[in-house]
């Protein structure tokens, strides 16, 4: 391999991994942009006529109640953090709903760092 085609290899690379980082993290943001509507809060698990149900204020100051879904129930009065969409609090999960952009982002980040400095390592 000649230095020129070795340079033009390496111009190869470090575009496809610029371009694959810049659209990694054009996908985190998008993943964040669709799930804006959803907020974390702190619900309280309570014990309602043998029911297991978490409590929580909506972004309209309003108490909403939720039947526990999840096997393993939390004791009652214990604190819960919950994951709510603030236009319809009826979807409500335990995790984050966008959990995962965060891990495109970095990754996204990395890939296009490693790409801008590919021909400045050559």
């Amino acid at each position: 391999m000649t230095g020129l085609s070795g340079a033009a290899l390496l111009e190869v690379i470090s575009a496809a991994t610029t371009n694959t980082g810049v659209a990694l993290v054009a996908a985190a943001l998008i993943i964040r942009c669709l799930h804006a509507r959803w907020h974390r809060t702190e619900a309280i698990h309570v014990l309602r006529d043998g029911a297991h149900c978490l409590r929580w204020h909506t972004t309209r100051y309003e108490i909403h109640e939720e039947p526990w879904h999840c096997s393993p129930a939390p004791a009652p009065g214990a604190d819960v953090i919950v994951w709510f969409h603030s236009r319809h609090p009826e979807q409500w999960r335990l995790t984050s709903p966008h959990r995962l952009a965060g891990a495109l982002g970095v990754c996204g980040a990395a890939l296009v760092l490693l790409g801008l400095l590919l021909p400045v390592l050559q």
